[in-house]
């Protein structure tokens, strides 16, 4: 995707979202006290899911000659299946999303523009603090990434995240959600991508490939 194009679609994300969000806060009887920050909130419902969407950047390979090639910045969606109990300060979250994207390798090996799947499944906890209907949230997950590249085997490693977002709710039990998450993927940088039955080899271009994913969704929680 052109930068210029997802820099724009990216920040009308956000503007609607924003609005969205200010509009449900002047919509709610919230304290005039500040947020405290001290201590995370405690959990009145047990179960919750929040399917969301939104779009994912960074992440790169290397050829055999040292030449990086980027990950295609892309849409990117998934679910978190949560739960906590009753009075528990922060929930336990099953997170899972999925970036489809490719990669451009021009005139190399003739390898040309291969697509990619990238499907994280992480494991982790939420902390909330703020009021009832208006939330503030960190976040941390630990897990593995699969991933598909064109004409090559899958590659499975260990991956984790840590992110920050709002929760606006309309009601007790159903909310809006906005979050901006860093992941973190545990590569080997000896180890290649083999495309065309072993005829061209790609390297990871270090120990860790990192992206960055923004996201908005909605949430339901019993």
């Amino acid at each position: 995707m052109n930068p210029a194009i997802f820099r724009v679609k990216l920040k009308a994300l956000f503007a609607a979202l924003t609005g969205a969000l200010a509009l449900t806060a002047a919509a709610q009887d919230f304290d005039n006290e500040p947020f405290d920050f001290s201590e995370p909130l405690k959990q009145t419902t047990k179960y919750g899911i929040s399917p969301f969407y939104g779009y994912r950047f960074g992440g790169e390979i290397e050829d055999a000659n040292g030449k990086s090639y980027d990950f295609e910045d892309s849409p990117a969606y998934g679910l978190i299946l949560d739960y906590a109990p009753i009075d528990y300060p922060g929930r336990i979250e099953l997170l899972w999303t999925r970036q489809d994207s490719s990669i451009d390798f021009g005139s190399y090996a003739n390898l040309g523009k291969l697509d990619l799947t990238i499907d994280t499944l992480q494991l982790g906890g939420i902390a909330e603090f703020g009021t009832a209907g208006f939330r503030e949230y960190v976040s941390a997950h630990v897990g593995a990434t699969r991933t598909v590249a064109e004409g090559s085997d899958d590659e499975v490693k260990f991956s984790f995240s840590i992110g920050a977002g709002v929760k606006a709710y309309l009601s007790k039990n159903f909310y809006l959600r906005a979050d901006l998450r860093g992941f973190c993927n545990v590569v080997n940088s000896e180890v290649a991508f083999i495309y065309a039955n072993g005829a061209t080899v790609l390297f990871y271009s270090g120990d860790t490939i990192w992206q960055g994913q923004a996201s908005v969704g909605v949430g339901l929680t019993f």
